[in-house]
């Protein structure tokens, strides 16, 4: 049950959170390309340039088209701090903005974040590099460099989609609770399905928990209320309600139906 509240949270805070970048400074003007006409290994820098960082998180964005490149080539920036200490960003990902440099494709974006975590250099020098492997031909364009800061996104839905999600949810609730109801009149003054029906009650508990989760996110990110309300007031109702009443009144009706089991065997 842990892992699946951690999974809906970690979605719901990727689908709240985006990176919005602060105002973009140029790197580089123009086409920079870099050829390897030998199949050995090649660097050649492409751009340096002194950055002020006002956050932690910084990116170098830009274009990139290739042609018949040997191997892995990649992009590079490496971050040089005032202490002399060297650390490097490269595009080595298997796809998105970080894909490696392999073949022939044309003009593409591409990211070389980096974070800075506890440092806080007033400045940090940059160097971007294209490495290759061996022959190809690599072109850049369009360098920037930029702050990264987390924001908030708009609402997960609308006024009338909550309406119709918090619609859906009831139902399917009031149904279930039917369903549980039809067979607990059914099997327990039988003494029978117990665990089959204390089952259904655990799932119900366990999405009641999942359900006020998602509220309370919703809450705590700002949400407007036609999106938290579903999620809070089902979530309430199944966490709360069911161990004060249907659990006590399911337990209560098998004792009662073992006790006559029982006495029937004594008579």
């Amino acid at each position: 049950m842990k892992n699946s509240l951690v999974v809906i949270v970690l979605f719901l805070l990727s689908e709240s959170f985006v990176f919005a970048n602060d105002q973009a400074i140029p790197v580089l003007d123009g086409v920079f390309k870099v050829e390897n006409d030998q199949s050995a290994y090649k660097s050649e820098r492409v751009a340096s340039t002194e950055y002020r960082p006002q956050s932690s998180v910084y990116v170098v964005r830009g274009r990139v088209q290739y042609r018949d490149v040997e191997g892995v080539a990649y992009l590079e920036m490496w971050s040089i701090l005032p202490d002399g200490s060297r650390y490097f960003s490269r595009t080595l990902g298997e796809y998105g903005t970080m894909q490696k440099i392999q073949g022939t494709s044309g003009w593409r974006e591409f990211e070389l974040p980096f974070n800075l975590m506890d440092s806080k250099p007033e400045s940090v020098a940059l160097e971007i590099n294209v490495v290759m492997p061996g022959k190809g031909i690599v072109e850049v364009e369009g360098l920037t460099v930029s702050d990264l800061q987390i924001s908030f996104t708009g609402e997960w839905f609308s006024g009338p989609t909550g309406g119709m999600i918090g619609g859906l949810m009831g139902a399917f609730w009031g149904i279930y609770g039917a369903l549980v109801g039809t067979l607990y009149g059914l099997l327990a003054p039988r003494g029978k399905g117990r665990r089959f029906l204390t089952g259904l009650l655990v799932f119900a508990f366990i999405m009641g928990i999942t359900h006020l989760v998602v509220g309370i996110a919703a809450v705590l990110l700002g949400q407007p209320y036609h999106v938290w309300f579903p999620f809070l007031l089902l979530g309430g109702l199944l966490t709360f309600v069911i161990p004060l009443g249907p659990f006590p009144a399911i337990k209560k009706a098998y004792d009662q139906a073992e006790l006559r089991k029982l006495q029937a065997l004594d008579a």
